[in-house]
C-alpha cells in the first residue's frame, strides 16, 4: 500500500514540478538576461560618456594654455613680430618659456614656430627656412586654411630627415589669435603617451575601448575585431573623433542568449508534456496534484524550504545558472562604480580647471547625478612636497606611490574627523589638491597644522600648504584653485614646511626693479674690484628681495641677471680671472636650478662667489705689480676730490708711464681708471646728497667736479637721473618707508 502511495505521489509531484520549473525558469533567465545586457548598456554608456570628458578635459588644457600663452606672452607676440633670427637672447626666452609650457603639460611632445615674414621654423632643437624642415608640408597647408579642426587626425611627424618618423596629433594656433597674419604655433602630442593617458583611464581586461579620428583612423585601439560587441558609441564635438567601448565578456552574453533560446525550446516541449501529464494524472488523482502544487508553491518561494531533494540534477542547474547571473550582475555594478569613479574625477577636473563657459548649454551638468556634501563654502588648498629633487624623487616609483597613498588617506582621515567632506586628487607629482565642503565658517588652520607636523614626523620629506580663499559656488572653486597654486609660488621667499594664504602674499613693497638693477650693477663692480664691500651689498640685495615677496620665476630671472652681469663685468679682466670667474658661475648657474627657497639659494651662491673672490686675490696678488696698484687704488680713494686727479698726475707720482699705468689698472682691477674714478667720485656724492643740504654744485665741488654741468652730466650717465632727482626721490622712498613701519 505504501509503494503505491508512493508511486501515485511522485507520478503527481513530476508533471506539475516540469511545467512550473521550466516556466519560471525561462522567464527568470530572459529577465536576467534581459536586464544584464541594459545595465551593461548603460554602464557603457555612462563610461564612454565620462572617458570621452576625461580626453576632452586633457586636450583642452593643453589647448587653453596654449592660448593663453599667445594671449599673455610678450615673448611670443615679440618672436612674431622680428623679421630675421638675429635677436638670440628672443630666442632663448621663447625657447624656455615653451619648455616651461611642456613641463607644466606632461603630453606635450614637441613644438614649432612659424613665422610668416621670413619662413623661419624654431623647435627648439633647430631654426631654419621652412623648405629645410621636414613637416614643412603639414605647416604649408596649416597656414593656407581658412578653418582649422580644434586637434588634427593622426599623422606622422619628424622634425630632420635621419629621425624616425613618429605619430602625433597636433594641435595648430594663428598668431596673433584673431587675424593669424604673423605665423602659426604648432604643438604635438606623441601617439603613445596619448594612449598611455587613456590606457590608464578603465581596466583592460573587463572593457575594451576604441577612438577614431575624424578619418575613421584608429588613434587608440583596444578590440578591433570584426566580431567585437560595441555597446556605446559617441562622437566628440571638439575634436570629431568617435569612440566606441564595449564589454569583452560579450562571449558570455552571446552563449547565455543562445542558451536561452534552447532553453526555450526544451521549456516548451516539458512544458506540453506536464500538461498531458497533468491532465492525465489530474483525472487519476486530483487530490494528491492539489497538495503537491501547495507544496512546490510553498518550496519555491519560501525561505526556509528546499527543493534539491525533489530534483537534485535539475535545481544544481538552476543553482549553476543563478549564480552565473549574479557574478555578471556584480561585474556590471562594479562597471558602473568606475564610471562613477571616473565621473567623480571628471567633475573634480572641471571644478579645478574650469571649463563651464566652453560647455554647451544642452550638456548635461558634470555634477548631476554626483552626490555631493553639504557645504557652505568650498575652499581649494593645494599640498606640495618641499624639495622634491632632494628627497621624495630619490625614491622608486613604487615609494612615491605608497607615500601618495598615505599622505591622501591621512589628509582624508584628518579633514572626516573635523566632520567636513574633501576630494583629493593628486593634479601633478608633487601637488596634492584638496576641495573642502566646509559647513560654517570655521578656522581651519589646526587641520593644515596637523597635516604638516605629521608628514614631518613620519615621513622623509615635508610639504608646504598653500590655501586659497572661499568660493561660493562650484563653479568658482577654479579661482580659489588658482589663487593656492600662485601661492605656493612665495614658497622660495616665505620659506617651507608652513601655510601660505592669501595675506601672507600680500602688501608686496615692490621695489623699483631699476633699484635692484643698480644693486647687481654694484655688487659686480666690488666684485671685480675684490672689494669687501660686496658681502654686504649682496645680503642688502638678498634682503630686499625678501622684502618684495617676488615669486621663484622672478628670483630666477634676477639671479640669471646678476650672474650674467658678473660675468659681463669680469670679461675684460686678464684671461686666467676670466676663465676662474667663468667656471664659478656655471656651478653657481647649476645650483640655481635646484633650489627650492631663496636662502638655500642665497648661501649656495654666497660660497661660490665667496671663493671665487679669494682665489681671484690670490691671483692678482701673486702679481708683482699688484702691491703698487694697490698704493695707486688707496690714493684715488683719498685724493678723489682733486680735480687735477688723472692717469699723467698718477705716472708722475709713482713714477710709472700712463699707458702701462692704464693697461695695468685695466688688467688688475676690470675697469679703466676713469670708470673707477667716476664710480668712487659719484657714489660719495650720493651720500652727501643725503646727509646733508648742500647744494648740487657745492656737491660736484667735493667730489673733484668744480664745473656743476660735468658733475650733473656724470651723475645722470652713472645713476640715470639727476642729482637733485636722485635726493628727491630717495627723500620720498624714505618717508614711504617711514609710514608703512607699525
Amino acid at each position: 500500500m505504501n509503494k503505491i502511495w508512493l508511486r501515485k505521489m511522485i507520478w503527481s509531484y513530476i508533471p506539475l514540478f516540469l511545467v512550473v520549473f521550466s516556466f519560471l525558469a525561462f522567464f527568470f533567465l530572459q529577465a536576467m538576461v534581459e536586464q544584464n545586457r541594459k545595465n551593461a548598456k548603460e554602464s557603457n554608456e555612462v563610461f564612454a560618456a565620462q572617458l570621452l570628458q576625461s580626453v576632452e578635459v586633457s586636450l583642452k588644457t593643453v589647448d587653453h594654455m596654449v592660448i593663453r600663452e599667445l594671449l599673455n606672452n610678450k615673448l611670443l607676440a615679440s618672436y612674431y613680430e622680428e623679421s630675421d633670427s638675429s635677436n638670440v637672447v628672443l630666442s632663448y626666452e621663447v625657447l624656455k618659456r615653451v619648455n616651461e609650457l611642456k613641463q607644466e603639460v606632461s603630453l606635450i611632445d614637441s613644438f614649432y614656430l612659424y613665422r610668416y615674414s621670413d619662413g623661419t621654423i624654431f623647435s627648439g632643437s633647430m631654426q631654419n627656412k621652412l623648405d629645410q624642415f621636414e613637416d614643412r608640408e603639414f605647416a604649408r597647408s596649416m597656414s593656407g586654411m581658412s578653418a582649422r579642426p580644434n586637434w588634427t587626425n593622426i599623422r606622422r611627424y619628424q622634425e630632420f630627415s635621419f629621425q624616425n618618423p613618429r605619430q602625433v596629433i597636433s594641435v595648430v594656433h594663428e598668431v596673433p589669435v584673431n587675424s593669424g597674419t604673423q605665423g602659426l604655433f604648432v604643438i604635438n602630442i606623441d601617439i603613445s603617451s596619448f594612449r598611455a593617458t587613456v590606457s590608464s583611464l578603465y581596466n583592460e581586461s573587463s572593457t575594451f575601448v576604441n577612438i577614431f579620428d575624424r578619418q575613421g583612423n584608429p588613434i587608440y585601439a583596444d578590440n578591433l575585431q570584426q566580431a567585437r560587441k560595441v555597446m556605446a558609441s559617441l562622437k566628440s564635438s571638439y575634436t570629431g573623433w568617435s569612440i566606441e567601448s564595449g564589454m569583452n565578456s560579450g562571449l558570455l552574453a552571446s552563449s547565455t542568449s543562445a542558451f536561452s533560446s534552447v532553453w526555450f525550446a526544451v521549456g516548451v516541449l516539458v512544458f506540453i508534456c506536464g500538461l498531458v501529464l497533468i491532465i492525465y494524472i489530474t483525472r487519476a488523482n486530483y487530490k494528491p496534484l492539489e497538495e503537491l502544487v501547495v507544496k512546490l508553491n510553498h518550496t519555491l518561494f519560501s525561505s526556509g524550504g528546499s527543493a534539491v531533494s525533489l530534483a537534485a540534477d535539475e535545481f544544481a542547474f538552476i543553482e549553476s545558472a543563478i549564480n552565473n547571473f549574479a557574478a555578471q550582475s556584480k561585474l556590471a555594478e562594479r562597471e558602473f562604480s568606475k564610471a562613477a569613479v571616473l565621473k567623480r574625477k571628471n567633475a573634480f577636473s572641471i571644478m579645478i580647471y574650469g571649463d563651464h563657459e566652453q560647455r554647451d548649454a544642452a550638456e548635461a551638468s558634470p555634477f548631476e547625478g554626483l552626490s555631493l556634501p553639504t557645504y557652505h563654502a568650498l575652499k581649494a588648498v593645494v599640498i606640495e612636497v618641499d624639495n622634491p629633487e632632494q628627497t621624495f624623487f630619490t625614491y622608486s616609483g613604487r615609494d612615491r606611490s605608497l607615500f601618495k597613498f598615505v599622505i591622501s588617506s591621512v589628509v582624508n582621515e584628518m579633514v572626516q574627523q573635523r566632520g567636513m567632506a574633501v576630494w583629493l586628487e593628486w593634479t601633478s607629482p608633487t601637488h596634492l589638491t584638496g576641495i573642502l565642503f566646509v559647513d560654517e565658517q570655521q578656522d581651519l588652520t589646526p587641520i593644515y597644522e596637523s597635516i604638516i607636523d605629521w608628514v614631518a614626523k613620519n615621513l622623509k620629506f615635508t610639504v608646504t600648504i598653500g590655501v586659497g580663499r572661499s568660493s561660493s559656488s562650484l563653479e568658482k572653486v577654479r579661482l580659489s584653485y588658482e589663487e593656492a597654486c600662485s601661492l605656493l609660488h612665495f614658497k622660495a621667499v616665505l620659506g617651507t614646511n608652513r601655510i601660505i594664504r592669501y595675506t601672507d602674499a600680500q602688501n608686496q613693497q615692490q621695489k623699483d626693479a631699476h633699484e635692484h638693477l643698480r644693486t647687481i650693477h654694484e655688487i659686480s663692480t666690488a666684485f671685480r674690484q675684490a672689494d669687501e664691500g660686496w658681502r654686504k651689498l649682496f645680503r642688502t640685495f638678498f634682503d630686499d628681495i625678501r622684502a618684495d615677496k617676488p615669486t621663484k620665476a622672478e628670483i630666477v630671472k634676477l639671479m640669471n641677471y646678476m650672474l650674467a652681469h658678473l660675468e659681463l663685468h669680469l670679461s675684460s679682466s686678464s684671461r686666467e680671472e676670466y676663465q676662474m670667474i667663468r667656471q664659478a658661475l656655471e656651478e653657481a648657474r647649476q645650483k640655481m636650478e635646484s633650489f627650492d627657497t631663496l636662502d638655500e639659494m642665497s648661501e649656495a651662491l654666497y660660497v661660490t662667489l665667496d671663493a671665487s673672490v679669494k682665489k681671484l686675490q690670490e691671483v692678482r696678488e701673486s702679481r708683482h705689480h699688484y702691491h703698487m696698484l694697490q698704493d695707486v687704488k688707496e690714493y684715488i680713494e683719498r685724493e678723489y676730490a682733486n680735480p687735477d686727479l688723472s692717469l699723467d698726475y698718477l705716472s708722475e707720482k709713482f713714477s710709472i708711464s700712463a699707458k702701462y699705468l692704464s693697461r695695468l689698472f685695466k688688467e688688475s682691477f676690470g675697469e679703466n681708471f676713469l670708470d673707477s674714478l667716476m664710480s668712487i667720485r659719484i657714489g660719495i656724492a650720493k651720500e652727501l646728497l643725503l646727509q646733508n643740504q648742500d647744494s648740487v654744485q657745492e656737491v660736484g665741488e667735493k667730489v673733484g667736479y668744480p664745473n656743476a654741468a660735468t658733475f650733473r652730466r656724470v651723475f645722470r650717465k652713472v645713476e640715470g637721473v639727476s642729482p637733485q632727482d636722485y635726493r628727491s626721490r630717495s627723500h620720498h622712498e624714505q618717508n614711504d618707508s617711514a609710514r608703512r613701519q607699525p
